[in-house]
């Protein structure tokens, strides 16, 4: 047991100051590369390939570091300084607090890690435009929509059973909102330096298949959002982008989004009194 403590903590500390680094470097990147319009139908359908294939991977990259080995450090964490008490009781999730197992760690890399980072890259594909301009910034309110939503619901719900076992809550509480707002800024820092450095895709089957593979490995459950994506992107053959980019649906983007993130910044604070007066 203690070997493995030592190397889920050895793991954990890799994979978030790994992730910190990529999320500090390219903080200040431009989080939309500035490329032309597509001018065909074929032109457009794989630039939705790639713009898919960047956001996957960064997704994947960032949720299997941050929520995945991070969230198993901060386990690890909590359960060393819970106490006696708290050692063999269930959580929440119904995982026992103390106990490292091969599949409960391989469980949460995968199902909570790589899953979570899956779904933020799909939902980070319909906001991207209308996010703050830099990787960073864009990060930090990924980060807090997360919280407000997700968030509030599940990992820092004030009816989550887990609070009454973990010590102490401030800790867990300060873990929690880091561990998302380095997920978020983690996600659009890797997705803005994949964006910059990919080139366009060509026409040829093996570049094609290079980034369409990723996409059906990454989520076979979710292929048909990704199809439908693409071939959104091939139909509307621009028209779609030059919409967003008008003026008014910016505008109009960006006061959703900026008014979502107050929301779920407060609902955030809400739940965080909540469960510390507990």
């Amino acid at each position: 047991m203690r070997n493995a403590n030592l190397l889920i903590s050895f793991l954990g500390i890799v994979a978030v100051g790994g992730a910190s680094a990529m999320a500090w470097r390219w903080r200040r990147t431009p989080l939309l590369a500035d490329r032309l319009p597509a001018d065909s139908p074929g032109r457009a359908a794989l630039d939705g390939v790639r713009t898919l294939s960047v956001a996957m991977s960064a997704g994947i990259l960032a949720g299997a570091l941050v929520p995945g080995v991070g969230g198993r450090l901060v386990m690890r964490i909590l359960a060393a300084t819970s106490g006696d008490r708290a050692q063999g009781a269930r959580t929440d999730a119904d995982e026992v607090v103390g106990r490292i197992s091969r599949g409960g760690s391989l469980g949460v890399v995968v199902f909570v890690g790589i899953l979570s980072g899956v779904l933020a890259g799909l939902a980070f594909l319909i906001v991207r435009r209308w996010l703050p301009r830099t990787a960073g910034r864009a990060g930090l309110v990924g980060g807090i929509l997360l919280l407000g939503t997700i968030g509030v619901g599940d990992a820092m719900s004030p009816d989550n059973r887990d609070f009454a076992l973990l010590r102490p809550t401030w800790l867990a509480l300060t873990l929690i909102v880091a561990l998302a707002l380095l997920f978020g800024v983690t996600l659009t820092a890797l997705a803005a330096r994949l964006d910059a450095g990919m080139p366009p895709l060509s026409g040829r089957p093996s570049s094609i298949a290079s980034h369409a593979s990723l996409v059906v490995f990454a989520f076979p459950l979710l292929f048909i959002a990704g199809a439908v994506y693409v071939s959104g992107r091939a139909v509307s053959d621009g028209q779609v982008r030059q919409l967003i980019d008008e003026p008014a649906v910016q505008r109009a983007g960006r006061i959703i989004v900026a008014g979502s993130t107050v929301v779920a910044g407060l609902l955030s604070i809400r739940a965080i009194a909540e469960i510390l007066s507990a």
